[in-house]
């Protein structure tokens, strides 16, 4: 289930499992577990567990379980766990909390942000 997806300015791109997603300025790029999402500025990028989101300045990175969240300036990491019989999300706002621009981040056993 290898796919590699590209998708232009204000684009989407989805990939299956094991897949790669990549979309331009404004898009949104989706991949599954164990997949890489890249979107341009104000984009939103999705992967799955284990999967890494990357976004440029101002998007929203989504990782799921064990996954890597990395953006901009003014971006957002979310990224999924488990704890206490039920799935959680830890948010983060970068330039908030020590949280750098351009920095992947994965979250340590505690549930806290870490650098990748």
């Amino acid at each position: 289930n290898m796919s590699n997806v590209h998708v232009g300015d204000k684009g989407i791109a989805t990939a299956g499992d094991e897949g790669t997603a990549t979309a331009g300025d404004e898009g949104i790029a989706v991949a599954g577990h164990y997949g890489t999402a890249t979107a341009g500025d104000e984009g939103t990028a999705t992967a799955g567990d284990e999967g890494t989101a990357t976004v440029g300045d101002k998007g929203t990175a989504v990782a799921g379980h064990d996954g890597t969240a990395t953006a901009g300036e003014g971006g957002t990491i979310i990224i999924r766990y488990y704890e206490a019989n039920r799935w959680r999300v830890k948010v983060g706002y970068i330039g908030e909390s020590g949280l750098k621009p351009d920095t992947p981040y994965k979250l340590d056993n505690a549930g806290e942000f870490v650098k990748a």
